[in-house]
């Protein structure tokens, strides 16, 4: 899902974070030892720096497959529209799918490796449906089981494939602007806190400030008399 393909990367990826646990204990153990004399400091340091280095891989791991599903999520339109044209121009399915993937090269590098991996499973004898179905649960990303539904609808019913898929991608292009406003919306109620907080002080500060500079004032002249 993070798009590491080789075999031993989880292999690699859990000897990093065991790697990580042991930086971490040795910093927290001298830092607990810098900031404090005392002799009980070091292991909470330690317990520190071991769950910071086993977490901050995990962390640093899930943020990648993150970042790799919405870049494929965002080019999966694109891509769409340009097997569309590829099929209207005289392709099959096949030879469009290896074409569009080509041109994604560099501009959606994500989904061009999930394409050329779906178009070798499709090479070896696996169905559409099927290829499509597993690059959505290594993905994460549910356009792909979508677009297999389609086509195996296409092949039951018989209907057009190109128009199939410009309705897949108006769908897409329609839920992708609905998400960008949601996401708007949260985003505004989400900075009303730091806006508060930053303009409550400064308001108080304007309101309060000249009242007790008259009041201090008044006091000192009190003191005079």
């Amino acid at each position: 899902m993070a798009g590491f393909e080789r075999s031993d990367a989880a292999r690699r990826f859990m000897l990093a974070r065991l790697a990580c646990v042991a930086i971490g204990v040795l910093i927290g153990i001298r830092l607990g030892q810098f900031l404090s004399a005392q002799s009980y400091s070091a292991p909470y340091g330690a317990m520190l720096g071991a769950f910071l280095g086993w977490r901050l891989p995990a962390w640093w791991l899930s943020s990648r497959v993150e970042r790799r599903r919405m870049e494929i999520q965002a080019d999966f339109p694109i891509m769409l529209d340009l097997l569309q044209i590829s099929m209207q121009g005289g392709m099959g399915l096949s030879a469009a799918w290896t074409a569009v993937a080509a041109s994604l090269e560099g501009a959606g590098d994500a989904l061009a490796e999930e394409m050329r991996r779906i178009d070798l499973e499709v090479g070896f004898g696996e169905g559409w449906s099927r290829a499509l179905a597993a690059a959505s649960d290594r993905t994460g990303v549910h356009e792909f089981r979508s677009l297999g539904s389609l086509l195996g609808q296409t092949d039951r019913f018989g209907t057009e494939v190109t128009q199939m898929i410009q309705v897949l991608s108006d769908s897409l292009r329609h839920e992708e602007l609905q998400g960008l406003e949601e996401r708007a919306h949260q985003a505004s109620v989400k900075m009303l806190f730091p806006l508060a907080a930053m303009l409550l002080p400064a308001t108080l500060l304007l309101i309060i400030g000249p009242l007790l500079i008259l009041l201090f004032d008044a006091l000192r002249r009190a003191d005079a008399l």
